[in-house]
């Protein structure tokens, strides 16, 4: 995986109380919830998971009687990895709260297992682990949970170059990447060789890119964008929709160099490299049939935490 992390962010903010059952505020949800002991009334599932792995793992099982307090800037849907990053939130602010000391590691694993285990919801794992380290990661993956993450020193001129160069859109459908990447697995289980041969194009462009990436070809970055896209969609045919290639159509036809959905697809955000020269008529071609643009900023810094007294 090459993945860097933008400055959209998840906040967490945990209270003690003297007493009583916690309470799980999400604002950019509008949702308040109580803690709830049945698993399908709840509408915060990431909440009671990470609080009821947090109890029974670091706290003995005890109680606490917390107030949990959450804000994602990117929206449900959007394919930036927001779930993912909300977990590692919420597990830096208990740890605060407990004086728990975390390695990058072990956090990024902790919140991958109570998503795919305790939860059991499908996804991959980069998420978890861009979010806690921060900046420009080249991460692989082996067997056995084993996981490198490799920071890329990336020179302060092409990270500007990239900020003035990609631009986000939202294309408006939210999804649910769970049910995309269900189809994934099982055209891998099946043998699906258009599947299989679209993941292995996929590996191939990434590590070309992170050379890209590492030596300034800015124009081969665009290229390789496209060329990830026209693989990714090999992988599963929920990859794309109607309402998605208008919007990926519109933005080439308007002067983008090429793009690619974010996460798993099926809608969410689209990432555009667009030559600064195209970039204002690019932005208007996509307002004009709906699409809501993001600026690209990166940040080095991984999750932190720290005690307001």
């Amino acid at each position: 995986i090459l993945n860097a992390t933008i400055a959209m962010y998840a906040t967490c903010t945990i209270s003690l109380r003297e007493s009583g059952p916690p309470l799980f505020r999400a604002h950019d949800l509008q949702i308040e919830e109580p803690y709830c002991e049945d698993p399908a009334l709840r509408r915060l599932r990431l909440h009671h998971g990470v609080y009821e792995r947090v109890v029974r793992q670091f706290n003995a099982g005890v109680p606490l009687p917390v107030t949990v307090e959450t804000s994602c800037d990117a929206p449900m849907g959007s394919g930036l990895g927001s779930s993912s990053t909300l977990v590692v939130a919420m597990l830096r602010g208990y740890a605060e709260l407990l004086g728990l000391a975390f390695g990058e590691y072990e956090l990024a694993y902790l919140a991958w297992e109570i998503e795919r285990v305790d939860l059991a919801l499908s996804g991959g794992r980069q998420d978890q682990y861009a979010a806690t380290f921060g900046g420009f990661n080249f991460m692989e993956f082996f067997a056995e949970d084993r996981v490198l993450v490799n920071p890329l020193r990336v020179k302060d001129w092409i990270v500007a170059e990239l900020e003035s160069s990609l631009l986000l859109c939202d294309s408006g459908v939210s999804r649910v990447s769970s049910s995309i990447i269900d189809g994934q697995i099982a055209n891998i289980t099946e043998n699906n060789q258009v599947a299989i041969e679209g993941m292995m194009a996929l590996k191939r462009e990434t590590i070309a890119m992170k050379e890209n990436l590492l030596r300034g070809q800015i124009s081969e970055i665009a290229t390789r964008l496209g060329a990830y896209w026209e693989a990714k969609k090999r992988t599963a045919a929920q990859i794309t929709t109607p309402i998605v290639d208008k919007v990926y159509e519109t933005a080439l036809g308007a002067g983008a160099g090429g793009g690619k959905i974010s996460g798993a697809g099926g809608g969410g955000f689209i990432v555009f490299f667009v030559e600064p020269r195209y970039r204002i008529s690019v932005e208007a071609a996509l307002r004009s049939i709906g699409g809501r643009i993001y600026p690209c900023r990166f940040v080095e810094g991984g999750s932190a935490s720290w005690k307001i007294r």
